[in-house]
């Protein structure tokens, strides 16, 4: 016989929760993009058409792994490679990603500036725990991708700072001057999810010296850390080329933890190896807190990770190959919604310039951002974000498109429903 557990849990279930949980679980929110694309899920489920321009993912059929990936993995399962690795990396994929680092950005931090874990969520989070305590000051700018559930989560007193379309959704360099008093961490990414823009050089530029400035000022006080995403710095615009702060400003270097992995770059979302780059001094106490989490990337695909980075070759036409599909997709969406724009419709765009991400925007007088988006999906078939999932609340009609996940084929008859109903939205 078997036992209904749920059956006997009599107590009120959300009493219950508050009673079981700690305070900072309990009132932990789930991501509101996944929330959205469980729902697009099910309309497919249903049968109905849906453009998925949602999940900040790849689909496999369309965006495939490299095949010295898959075949570096096949070799190191048939060869017996199934143990634990150590909690910073197999020392091969640390010395291959310090070596791309030398090789691609001038940064030579060496294999003991290297930790590697299973995807790059283990260690952003693991920056959080390393410089902030309860009450410290952290700050990020929106809109910005999940910031606010690991500021929750570390219970930090944490600065949202909106930024807008005149500067590409970056801060300007005054206004990280004017929050930095106190700062203990700071948050940014480049190319940025969820806008699909790179931030300009003279204003990294600035940013960083103002925070070696600050720091030089504080003394022997806390330093204020800056949390560098760079998980899709490989997929940029030629005219928008990727830069470290630490390139531009090596004094820096102290204080900067650079977040990566190949789920990007490589299309490899699902097969979990990430890694932080960061200053020497910093790698042991990182390396301890990934090995309690027990955020370890599988063997296997470290070693297979470590072959392919050691191959400039196989990278250089990989990166070709998956630019040239990225910008197919985002060139063509942004080239319809500029026409749309052009023939007096309400809507917006900015032109992409790196990651997988565009900024569409749709303005429809007394509607909120989920009343349009409501209305392209079940109009338009077309699946969107709104950039209140990445903090930016007010109702400014813009929107995430991603294309990871969607074919060629897709986005013209989709495009064309799109103006179908933004036309009779106007002429209504």
């Amino acid at each position: 016989m078997s036992i209904d557990v749920n059956a006997t849990f009599q107590a009120d279930t959300a009493a219950a929760r508050r009673a079981a949980v700690t305070e900072v679980v309990d009132g932990l929110q789930g991501s509101q993009i996944l929330a959205i694309a469980t729902s697009v899920r099910a309309m497919v489920a249903d049968g109905k058409s849906v453009c998925n321009l949602t999940v900040g993912d790849f689909k496999p059929s369309e965006f495939p792994v490299p095949e010295k990936l898959v075949a570096g993995i096949h070799a190191a399962l048939e060869a017996g490679e199934t143990n634990y690795p150590p909690s910073d990396g197999i020392l091969e994929l640390r010395q291959a990603i310090a070596d791309m680092y030398t090789r691609d950005l001038g940064l030579d931090y060496g294999p003991g500036g290297v930790i590697v874990c299973s995807g790059a969520r283990p260690v952003l989070y693991a920056t959080w725990r390393m410089f902030t305590n309860p009450g410290d000051k952290t700050v990020s700018f929106l809109p910005a991708w999940n910031v606010g559930y690991y500021a929750h989560l570390c219970q930090t007193d944490h600065h949202f700072v909106p930024t807008g379309a005149d500067t590409n959704f970056f801060p300007t360099v005054e206004q990280v001057k004017a929050i930095l008093p106190d700062t203990r961490l700071i948050v940014m990414n480049s190319p940025l999810n969820p806008t699909g823009t790179v931030i300009d050089k003279d204003v990294l530029t600035g940013i960083a010296q103002a925070i070696v400035d600050e720091n030089n000022a504080r003394g022997d006080a806390p330093p204020v850390m800056l949390m560098w995403d760079a998980v899709y710095w490989q997929l940029t615009k030629n005219e928008h080329p990727f830069y470290s702060p630490v390139q531009l400003v090596p004094e820096i270097a102290p204080y900067v933890v650079h977040i990566d992995a190949i789920s990007k770059g490589f299309a490899a979302t699902g097969l979990r190896v990430g890694w932080a780059v960061l200053p020497d001094y910093l790698q042991a106490k990182m390396k301890a807190l990934i090995g309690h989490m027990g955020a370890w990337a599988g063997r296997p695909e470290q070693i297979a990770t470590a072959a392919l980075l050691n191959d400039p070759e196989a990278i250089r036409e990989y990166n070709t190959w998956i630019k040239t599909e990225i910008d197919a997709r985002l060139d063509t969406v942004y080239g319809a919604i500029m026409d749309m724009k052009a023939n007096g419709l309400p809507v917006d765009a900015i032109a992409p310039q790196g990651a997988i991400y565009l900024s569409f925007r749709v303005k429809l007088p007394g509607q909120s951002n989920e009343d349009i988006r409501i209305k392209l999906l079940e109009g338009a078939g077309m699946a969107v974000v709104p950039f209140q999932a990445f903090d930016l609340r007010e109702d400014s009609g813009w929107f995430r498109i991603s294309i990871g996940a969607v074919s060629k084929d897709e986005l013209p008859p989709m495009l064309d429903r799109l103006r179908a109903v933004i036309q009779a939205e106007v002429t209504s």
